[in-house]
């Protein structure tokens, strides 16, 4: 046996308010949208008609609101087929004149005002004759359909919504809420909406979009107006395939690229939401676009835009416009560029990475990060070979001896920076670019020279055994600056050995012997380094006739100094050898044997 489902309409309407509209306010967006389509479907006879809303206030009763137009009204069958049926739209319904642009598109929207009232009254009479009809629908999911006689309800053409405030929602239909909605949602209709309250009429609506025509500077008041931010610049939009205008501001502070995009979008003039992702690309997150279009389709709820391939080719058209306006501004305004790099250096980097020519344009301003201070693209090209750090903690290895050798060391542990770096050699020919890590350096410091070099091997014999359950070699060179006793290097098979074994040592007894396991070196593999630098005092000094003890002592304490230096995470073992090298430092300077 077949049966229908039964719908819970409280449950339903519960449904909406927790998932598919993000605010009771929706209400009044669904019921001028109605009432705009209604009128539309009225074609000619409809032109200039008004949307009229008005507040009654009851004093010691909730308050009534009601929504009136004079479009093409409901006969008695499509109230039936319309208001009682959840999901059924006018708007694919052939009893509305096809190829008419409507604001709305799906069935549900009469049901947001039961967000705010229990109860909706509906009073309309159709154009195409009969009677004037009454319609009354219960949040409980139930209504009542009457046929009205001569002289009772509307004697025109049209539709009248009446809503009655849930408790503690009064605020909701109150004229100061009512009059923010209507601006909000509504205010850049070219239907003309009339608000009435007891203080009188006013006529809202009806204006041309703010954006269109104005300059520059026009634009970033009337964005200050709206935002309450002072946008670096404004890039107006045009996209006419798409039936799209509007503007992009650049924020005045960068924003994480993983921040969530927050645009304005207007659907045939009518507000959809202020927090839309998806309309522009992911690497113009410096932007906040306001836009009117005609070409794209609505989420369900009205709040979000549908993936499709219009929207698709949209994101694309928005995408090139951007673009073409900063390739326009670096040949043609440099300065202006200028001020746009310093705020907003990571997202035209994500977009050189990929632009040949942008990459051309963007080089002048592009920042870098090196041991010698902040550089642009164009000016470490001018230096030579390009030498950089894949990671921040190999840079911060580095960069203390780059110094002191005249090596200029990029830091490139930023975000696109290596990719930025590794196209140098399309950009500029003859430029080389090198990726150093740490034993790379180490490799390159002056062997130490002459007569020393017999007590500097003999200092490294000795020391080795000190480390070599750390699982690293000891060297001795001779390097710059005098001030530093030693430098750790580790390729990135050492730092993983490292991470392991930090990690093995907070896991449970299953996976902690598992993970020991994996840090038995491989065939092959390249061992951290502690470089003694020949030139300090205290390197020297232990060259000579030192205990085993103190060698011991000492070597612990350069390892981990250098550790500390290079930004390494001490270990369990490690941290237990602090304390130990420690306090035979504290013996010995109070007199102890070693």
């Amino acid at each position: 046996m077949r049966h229908s489902f039964q719908v819970d309409l409280r449950g339903v309407v519960d449904l909406l308010s927790s998932h598919l509209y993000s605010s009771p306010d929706v209400y009044l967006r669904e019921l001028v949208q109605n009432s705009v389509d209604a009128i539309s479907a009225r074609g000619s006879d409809g032109v200039g008609a008004a949307v009229v809303i008005e507040c009654h206030e009851r004093p010691g009763a909730a308050p009534v609101l009601s929504v009136e137009d004079d479009g093409v009204g409901l006969t008695v069958a499509e109230v039936h087929e319309l208001l009682a049926t959840i999901g059924s739209s006018s708007k694919r319904d052939a009893l509305f004149a096809p190829g008419i642009d409507y604001l709305g598109r799906f069935g549900i929207g009469l049901l947001a005002c039961f967000l705010v009232s229990d109860e909706i009254r509906v009073v309309t009479r159709s154009v195409r004759g009969g009677a004037g009809v009454s319609w009354q629908g219960r949040s409980d999911g139930t209504y009542e359909l009457r046929e009205l006689p001569d002289g009772e309800g509307r004697r025109t053409p049209g539709t009248t919504v009446w809503l009655t405030a849930r408790p503690g929602l009064e605020d909701h239909l109150r004229p100061d809420t009512v009059r923010a909605l209507v601006q909000r949602y509504a205010g850049l209709l070219a239907q003309p909406i009339v608000l009435r309250t007891a203080e009188g009429s006013e006529r809202m609506a009806g204006r041309v979009l703010p954006w269109l025509g104005q300059d520059r500077d026009g634009l970033l008041e009337w964005g200050h107006q709206e935002f309450g931010e002072r946008f670096l610049d404004a890039v107006p939009l045009e996209l006419p395939a798409a039936g799209l205008t509007g503007v992009a501001f650049v924020h005045p502070e960068s924003p994480s690229p993983a921040s969530r995009q927050r645009h304005r979008v207007h659907l045939k003039r009518m507000l959809l939401s202020d927090a839309v992702d998806g309309l522009l690309p992911e690497w113009a997150f410096f932007v906040r676009a306001v836009v009117d279009t005609s070409a794209l389709q609505p989420l369900a709820s009205r709040e979000g835009l549908y993936e499709d391939a219009t929207l698709a080719a949209v994101r694309d058209g928005l995408g090139a416009a951007l673009r073409s306006w900063l390739t326009t501004v670096a040949e043609h305004e440099p300065t202006r560029l200028q001020a746009l790099v310093r705020v907003h250096a990571l997202a035209l980097k994500s977009l050189a990475v990929h632009d040949d020519e942008l990459l051309r344009l963007f080089s002048p301003w592009l920042p870098v990060e090196t041991n010698q201070g902040r550089m642009t693209l164009t000016e470490l090209t001018r230096r030579g070979r390009v030498r950089y750090a894949a990671t921040k903690e190999d840079f911060s290895q580095m960069a203390q001896v780059a110094t002191a050798e005249g090596i200029c060391l990029v830091n490139a542990g930023y975000t696109y920076d290596e990719d930025l770096l590794l196209r140098l050699p399309d950009l500029v020919p003859g430029v080389e670019v090198e990726h150093v890590e740490p034993e790379d350096l180490a490799a390159v410091l002056a062997p130490v020279a002459g007569g020393d070099q017999v007590a500097a091997a003999a200092l490294a014999g000795r020391a080795r055994p000190v480390l070599l359950s750390f699982d690293c070699d000891v060297d001795v060179r001779s390097f710059s600056p005098e001030s530093l006793p030693c430098l750790y290097t580790a390729g990135d098979a050492a730092r993983f050995t490292r991470e392991v074994g930090e990690t093995a040592q907070v896991a449970g007894a299953f996976w902690g012997p598992l993970l020991s396991h994996l840090q038995t070196p491989g065939p092959g593999r390249r061992e951290a380094q502690l470089v003694l630098n020949w030139r300090h005092p205290v390197v020297r000094q232990l060259a000579g006739p030192v205990g085993d003890g103190a060698l011991r002592t000492a070597v612990e304490v350069l390892y981990l100094q250098a550790l500390l230096m290079g930004r390494h995470p001490l270990r369990g073992q490690e941290t237990t050898l602090l304390s130990g090298a420690l306090g035979r430092l504290v013996e010995g300077s109070l007199g102890g044997t070693e």
